[in-house]
């Protein structure tokens, strides 16, 4: 948090709309940058946890459906020293609190369930396909250019602004933004995350528990 404040603060003072400050823009990139980083190592970790305990899969008995989401814990942890950050910065630009941080709590309960999703599913994927997370690494990367992290969609061309918006992380960034910057939230955008994350969730512990029996044999 601190490092991206002084360099779009103090180095390139770019700005978030005509008249605004480089702080305000700076707190724009954090808010959406904190929960796009807690995906990528979500996602990132849940290819390899099998591998990488493959004598607990094998030889100890306990609930594997809990291996995929180690790195979850791990991740939300960081976010929420880096939320703790950004609110002392947000309260020295703004001086005070406001009751649009409200929007964190729906913003956060869809947002573990959507990485409890991707890590269950990603965690089977990456059992069977032992080189998924180096095609991963790629679509990441590409994936954080279409990601409204350092950009507003409303600058967008229109064709540009449509493929962004269907992202399904575009909605719980503008929430986090709206809790933050006090700006108008997307209730709908945030009901259809929320609706996604759900599928996602049973649908990626399903395809979990397919996999889960044949671990043994796969690893």
């Amino acid at each position: 948090v601190g490092a991206y404040t002084l360099l779009f603060t103090f180095l390139f003072r770019a700005r978030l709309t005509p008249g605004s400050s480089p702080a305000e823009y700076a707190l724009y990139v954090v808010t959406g940058l904190l929960p796009w980083v807690a995906f990528t190592e979500v996602a990132t970790r849940a290819t390899q946890t099998m591998a990488e305990h493959r004598n607990l899969v094998k030889f100890a008995m306990f609930p594997l459906q809990i291996l995929p989401l180690t790195g979850m814990y791990a991740a939300m942890l960081s976010q929420l020293a880096g939320l703790i950050g950004a609110l002392v910065f947000s309260l020295i630009i703004y001086g005070d609190v406001s009751w649009s941080l409200l929007w964190l709590v729906p913003a956060t309960m869809a947002q573990l369930v959507f990485l409890a999703g991707t890590a269950w599913l990603l965690g089977a994927i990456g059992a069977v396909v032992r080189d998924v997370r180096e095609i991963l690494q790629i679509v990441l990367t590409a994936g954080m250019f279409f990601t409204p992290i350092f950009y507003r969609t409303d600058d967008l061309p229109a064709l540009v602004a449509q493929v962004v918006r269907l992202n399904p992380l575009s909605p719980v960034l503008g929430a986090y933004r709206a809790a933050f910057l006090g700006t108008a939230p997307d209730p709908v955008g945030l009901a259809v995350f929320t609706g996604f994350s759900l599928m996602l969730l049973v649908g990626g512990f399903i395809t979990f528990e397919r996999v889960r029996s044949e671990l043994s044999d796969i690893l």
